[in-house]
């Protein structure tokens, strides 16, 4: 009998020894689409030069209501705008116009942060991270958005999903910090 050459160990493949499995069944009218999401969320991810939000700063002005919209018991909204908001100043820490970056989120390891697939989250590049903070990194070159935090003494990337596992460096693993997540854009509709 011949063994199969396909395979082998490779260093951060598959799942640890010993951990058990459990199969999951979907209708077979979902399948593709869940392939699509794993698959998505395993792929790599590289960034390029950041680019400013916009070319030409925007000069729409939107109107400010100071005034508290509960969420529970309707309220009367006052006429008349306090105020114009220029989305830039707004969104933008001041003087950190040409380091900040808008990114696509792709997969839900943040959702308990307020994160999910598909959102936009602006970045800072001039800001130092923080533990704590949630930071676009490149790990071994390939991107990722998590918590920076520490497991046991290590720098690690910590995921806001109890399905993800946390990214504990190894010491022959690359950490870049490419920038800290400032703010989380969702579309509603």
């Amino acid at each position: 009998m011949s063994r199969s050459r396909h395979g082998g160990f490779r260093p951060g493949a598959g799942r640890p020894a010993g951990e058990p499995t459990q199969r999951l069944r979907v209708p077979e009218s979902q399948v593709p689409a869940v392939r699509a999401w794993l698959d998505a969320s395993r792929a790599p991810v590289a960034l390029g030069a950041p680019r400013a939000l916009s070319l030409e700063p925007s000069n729409i002005a939107l109107h400010a209501f100071l005034n508290r919209v509960p969420a529970g018991i309707p309220a009367t909204l006052e006429a008349a705008a306090d105020e114009a908001v220029d989305l830039n100043r707004h969104l933008v820490i001041a003087g950190h116009e040409g380091s900040t970056a808008m990114i696509r989120v792709s997969g839900w390891s943040m959702i308990g942060a307020g994160i999910f697939d598909q959102d936009e989250v602006l970045v800072d590049r001039a800001l130092e991270a923080r533990q704590g903070d949630i930071v676009v990194a490149l790990v071994n070159g390939e991107l990722s958005i998590k918590r920076l935090g520490m497991l046991d003494g290590q720098v690690a990337l910590l995921p806001e999903n109890p399905h993800f596992r946390p990214i504990v460096l190894r010491e022959d693993e690359t950490l870049d910090i490419w920038g800290v997540v400032t703010r989380c854009l969702r579309k509603l509709r």
